[in-house]
């Protein structure tokens, strides 16, 4: 289950995940990055991940942020904020993978998030 935040200014989109990422979705989220990419460039991508029962290991953080590796194209950066901290070390990985420039923030630290993923951003319309 997914909540896409589509009204944020420029390059910036934001999604909180609550459950598993069904192929439906996943292909409606490529589908939303690719539009949105193609209104303000490169997406710098924010994704909010509350802790459920499957999203319990780096196979299951891999499948939940597939659509983030299908999109890797029209995305610049993918801050992930989450609740467990091994979950840094797997955004790095995914990042290292994917070739997406990521970074990995504990639930306490969204504003830090917020500020990395807006790092050198171009000002919204």
């Amino acid at each position: 289950m997914h909540r896409l935040f589509p009204t944020l200014p420029g390059p910036l989109l934001a999604l909180s995940i609550r459950g598993p990422i069904g192929d439906r979705e996943t292909d409606d989220i490529i589908r939303h990055i690719a539009a949105h990419a193609q209104r303000h460039g490169p997406v710098r991508l924010l994704v909010g991940v509350e802790h459920y029962p499957s999203f319990n290991s780096a196979e299951a953080l891999y499948e939940d942020l597939r659509f983030a590796r299908l999109s890797a194209p029209h995305l610049e950066r993918l801050a992930v904020v989450g609740d467990r901290a091994w979950k840094r070390t797997w955004t790095a990985l995914f990042g290292l993978f994917s070739g997406i420039s990521t970074a990995y923030f504990d639930a306490d630290q969204t504003e830090e998030a917020r500020r990395w993923i807006n790092a050198g951003a171009p000002p919204g319309p």
